[in-house]
């Protein structure tokens, strides 16, 4: 993960999408009556109150604190975090927490590889063969870097010579070295983080430990009680059940993958989409699965859905999915049973068995802003008499201003907030 302003290019293209091409008069024109009558009731982007995204336990830890304001542009909230001499802006309440899970995780495996157990467990393991699996993730991810970001390339199909055979995120050789990735993925279970972080600092401190454990015979057992800041731990994070966690840290990408395209295969998706999906390069296998079972549990073809997580760009991206997919799940779960995933507007969207278009979508802070009004009246003019849609819900992640509620609520659409929160109904 970029600790830069991580852009998900795809809320762009699911809420906001700018035009790709010229406009004619007639677009004009109609950009100039759209403005003329909502400009003047657009809130305003700016600074917001960052406790009220961030638990408490998050805003100030041992060794980081966030700022008290973040800023917001309509949609997503950028915050600033100050971890010893470094400054970092953050863009995403999720990436947030992430982002705090990960200093912690690396404070902590720099302490245990400074111990006198690591150093024995480090000789036992021999130095030579450590320093080789290592070296292996010094730039394990130098080509998410150069990747264009935006919505001027999200429409554009990933080349073959970049989707490989494997995500950028695997560690590249390493995934054979015997014990090492099933101990790297315990040991960033425990830490409250991903193992196929993008984290280049992260993945070579877990590669490091992970190898003292699987061949040196270090004992690592009360890590997340050393992650200060109230880390938590990854998993818990997603709600995830017992049994998909246990698959995800004891199975393979390998096993995993096989797992996946059977479910995937079971629900209709044709195979050249489904491995499009299952070897893009940014989508980890943990996002892969938790992205699949969010749709198994949906239970209708989602093809339109893997049409445009195929277009992700950055990991961001596919964590933007990963979301979205999962926000489906939750209304499946307690809501109404979906009949059909779609595409419509530009957004992945979903019809329930009632005749409800549902549109999820992964953000922060939403206000009433032009790229929200715009959406809004789009998805208002789907519901016409006698149609096949009959009203309109938003769920997201995220929170709503009270403005844009009161939009929503004029033109009868209905909303959920927070629906990836424990124990949301």
């Amino acid at each position: 993960m970029s600790h830069g302003k991580l852009l998900i290019s795809s809320i762009v293209l699911l809420t906001c999408t700018a035009p790709l091409f010229a406009q004619t008069e007639t677009d004009e024109q109609s950009v100039t009556a759209f403005l003329a009558k909502f400009e003047k009731t657009f809130e305003k982007d700016g600074p917001v109150p960052a406790k009220n995204f961030v638990p408490a336990e998050l805003m100030i830890g041992r060794i980081h604190a966030v700022a008290e304001g973040a800023y917001n542009d309509g949609l997503r909230n950028t915050y600033v975090v100050v971890a010893g001499n470094e400054r970092y802006e953050i863009t995403g309440t999720p990436a947030l927490m992430q982002f705090i899970r990960e200093l912690y995780a690396i404070d902590y495996l720099r302490g245990v590889s400074t111990s006198e157990e690591f150093e024995k467990a480090f000789v036992n393991a021999g130095k030579q063969k450590v320093d080789s699996a290592v070296g292996l993730l010094r730039d394990p991810f130098g080509t998410i870097k150069n990747v264009p970001k935006g919505a001027s390339r999200f429409f554009g199909r990933i080349g073959e010579g970049m989707k490989g055979g494997k995500s950028e995120s695997e560690g590249g050789a390493l995934a054979g070295i015997t014990g090492v990735s099933q101990a790297k993925a315990r040991l960033a279970a425990k830490l409250g983080v991903s193992p196929y972080t993008t984290n280049e600092t992260l993945q070579q401190e877990l590669t490091k430990v992970a190898r003292a454990t699987a061949s040196g015979g270090l004992v690592v057992s009360a890590a997340t009680a050393a992650v200060g800041g109230g880390a938590g731990t990854a998993l818990s994070v997603v709600g995830m059940n017992q049994t998909l966690q246990e698959a995800l840290i004891k199975s393979t990408p390998e096993d995993l993958r096989i797992v996946n395209r059977k479910k995937l295969l079971a629900l209709g998706v044709n195979r050249a989409l489904a491995e499009e999906f299952l070897m893009h390069p940014w989508f980890s296998p943990w996002h892969e699965t938790i992205t699949t079972d969010a749709l198994a549990r949906i239970g209708v073809n989602p093809t339109a859905f893997l049409h445009n997580a195929v277009m992700a760009l950055t990991p961001e991206d596919a964590f933007f999915f990963q979301r979205v997919a999962q926000i489906l799940a939750q209304y499946q779960t307690n809501a109404v049973p979906l009949r059909a995933i779609h595409f419509e507007h530009n957004a992945i969207t979903a019809t329930d068995r009632n005749g409800t278009l549902v549109v999820p979508v992964s953000l922060d802070y939403a206000t009433w802003c032009e790229r929200t009004a715009r959406r809004a009246e789009e998805f208002t003019a789907l519901v016409k008499p006698g149609g096949d849609i009959k009203a309109l819900a938003l769920w997201t992640d995220g929170q709503l201003s009270e403005r844009l509620r009161e939009e929503l609520k004029a033109r009868n659409i209905t909303w959920r907030e927070h629906a990836l929160d424990a124990g949301s109904r």
